[in-house]
């Protein structure tokens, strides 16, 4: 059964993403190609028929990192097929979060396989799903957690407390002995069902002792997802960065290009009428050096300086550097995306709703750099919802719709109804009886003396707070009286929206995996359709 929400009704959609689902002239204006329209992909397809990819090297690298990944025949499959002149690919990429991060990795990795499958049927050549790998991220913060639900239904968050250096590549920070214990406390967490035991098997070969994040990342992605052919990409391996030397080098030698095209564009973004995503420091490349934490490039009239250490450079000796040591420099969040379209013969990118708004902006940076701006096509977004939880949501009276828009505040909506339906009618007679009491003595008072308005207005504000007050007072108690329908609500909640917010961007996708194995997996990948301008509850397991 699925459960749909427009996407303009779902708490926390932007304008600009509101605008993006609706085909918004002002929005639509922002991007080459828009993803509705029925010529869009066909058009992309065509203009990347005369592109010229290292599809050899690029694929060389794929299959010895996917090889290492311990992806199947099925990845390798497509890495042969990304070979062949002519083909595309499909590509979204995530964070290396701790065992696999958020759901909403597992929803972007489901939608770039479908929304490549049906491509490559509508065009009638090889479309490859490609998941990048976000290796050379610096925040630590950002990956080193997890949120799971245990086996009582409360939200527990599982961390790594090691510490790395400021500023230090995901790609360079390997894991420690502390990982043993956090799967143990796992272990403890997931559900006591017969899959759980294999799940912790995978995940314990995935995330062993002397990887580094995207390393254990990508072999668990490799584990969900290689039997499907997907591609994982790590962008941090020096002979991709040597295919991109080109683009870096332009980013040096004309004193970033790519950030004055930025600024241009994010100029017409907000005369549209939208908040830019990004804000870029003018006086910067979009290109990092890192030997090994990360150093901002600061330009300078007579070449470059490192922010952190104040060494400074000539164009010449900077793109010698960078001839030399390609491995020693990364794409900001900027340059990032053009990075990839520079390797990747790039149909379309799958992203999730800041991705899209940060993109909006880069569209003139595309065209100065020569290169083809994919699609930009939103991932699908999902609640799995267990058939325990349809059951109590029915019970309760709750649709998914509220329990995002009302969060664990809905608990007192739901114990109010739980209250004598007297009472209930009491308290709103009376709301409604001294509220129009206060607008007849708010009339009088203006005939008296209007400079009173004021004053009776707050008078009628405190008189309506003491029922807001009543009625608070009332839900405590009546909190502490059904503490059993509140602890079924708690758990709703943080199953469903946990954290205020939409699970995907909260929960992990183990406990799913323990209860219903990887066919969960294949269960939401045919509850997507891509085109769909909603999110859905799905439920799982049946």
């Amino acid at each position: 059964m699925v459960h749909s929400i427009d996407i303009a009704d779902v708490p926390s959609t932007t304008p600009l993403f509101a605008d993006f689902w609706k085909g918004k002239e002002s929005f639509r204006r922002l991007l080459p190609r828009y993803f509705l329209d029925p010529r869009a992909f066909s058009e992309q397809a065509g203009l990347l028929a005369s592109g010229r990819y290292d599809r050899r090297t690029l694929c060389a690298v794929l299959r010895e990192q996917n090889e290492r990944f311990g992806a199947g025949a099925r990845t390798q499959a497509a890495i042969d097929a990304l070979e062949e002149p002519g083909s595309l690919v499909v590509i979204g990429g995530q964070q290396a979060g701790l065992f696999g991060g958020p759901l909403y990795t597992v929803h972007k990795a489901l939608t770039i396989m479908v929304l490549a499958r049906r491509m490559q049927k509508e065009l009638g050549k090889p479309v490859i799903p490609v998941f990048w790998i976000a290796s050379e991220d610096s925040d630590l913060a950002e990956v080193n957690h997890t949120f799971v639900l245990d086996r009582d239904g409360r939200l527990r968050e599982l961390r790594l407390h090691e510490v790395a250096e400021a500023k230090l590549p995901v790609s360079r920070v390997r894991l420690g002995e502390e990982i043993g214990p956090l799967m143990d406390e796992l272990a403890g967490a997931l559900p006591a069902v017969e899959g759980t035991e294999g799940i912790l098997a995978d995940l314990r070969a995935a995330y062993s002792p002397g990887r580094t994040y995207p390393q254990a990342f990508g072999a668990w992605m490799a584990n969900l997802f290689g039997e499907q052919g997907l591609v994982l990409v790590d962008p941090s391996d020096v002979r991709l960065k040597r295919m991109a030397h080109s683009l870096f080098e332009r980013e040096i030698r004309e004193n970033s290009p790519v950030s004055t095209a930025v600024m241009a564009q994010t100029r017409r973004m907000v005369e549209a009428g939208y908040a830019p995503q990004i804000e870029l420091r003018e006086g910067f490349l979009t290109l990092f050096h890192q030997d090994p934490a990360r150093q901002a490039i600061a330009l300078r009239k007579n070449g470059f300086e490192l922010k952190s250490t104040g060494k400074t450079f000539t164009t010449e000796e900077l793109a010698a550097l960078l001839e030399r040591s390609p491995e020693n420099f990364t794409p900001n969040a900027v340059l990032r995306p053009l990075y990839q379209d520079t390797l990747f013969p790039t149909l379309a990118a799958v992203l999730g709703p800041s991705e899209i708004a940060y993109f909006s902006q880069l569209t003139l940076a595309y065209e100065k750099m020569g290169i083809p701006m994919p699609i930009v096509f939103p991932r699908s977004s999902l609640t799995l919802i267990e058939p325990k939880m349809e059951k109590l949501m029915g019970k309760l009276r709750v649709g998914l719709r509220d329990l995002l828009v009302r969060g664990d505040r809905i608990i007192d909506d739901i114990l109010k109804r739980e209250l004598p339906e007297s009472l209930t009618a009491h308290i709103s007679m009376g709301r409604a009886s001294v509220t129009e009491s206060w607008k007849t003595i708010i009339s009088e008072i203006d005939t008296l003396d209007p400079t009173l308005h004021r004053t009776a207005e707050l008078g009628s504000g405190r008189a309506l707070r003491q029922f807001d007050f009543m009625e608070k007072k009332i839900a405590q108690a009546a909190r502490k009286k059904n503490a059993i329908l509140r602890g079924q609500v708690e758990r709703l909640v943080a199953a469903l929206a946990p954290r205020n917010g939409l699970q995907e961007r909260t929960l992990a996708a183990l406990p799913y995996l323990a209860r219903y194995g990887k066919q969960v997996l294949m269960q939401a990948a045919e509850g997507i359709d891509p085109f769909a301008p909603e999110h859905r509850g799905l439920v799982v397991g049946q």
